[in-house]
């Protein structure tokens, strides 16, 4: 089974598989165009234009999901 690219059997089950993982995980958030939210500090924009706003968070929840279903 698959979600946003990761596989199940990859989950992370502690420190022994650790370094897979990250890889795995950066993968699939470089797939998804979001890896720059997680190699950079890439504050909420300061900007009266909502759509912006909605897009950020959108980004966000999407990294937040795919790090959490590799959990």
């Amino acid at each position: 089974m698959t979600f946003y690219g990761v596989r199940l059997e990859c989950a992370l089950e502690g420190f022994s598989n650790y370094d897979t993982w990250k890889d795995m995980m950066e993968a699939v958030l470089e797939d998804n165009q979001l890896k720059e939210l997680i190699d950079n500090d890439i504050p909420k924009p300061l900007t009266s234009d909502a759509q912006d706003i909605i897009e950020w968070n959108k980004c966000v929840a999407k990294v937040r999901r795919i790090l959490l279903e590799g959990v």
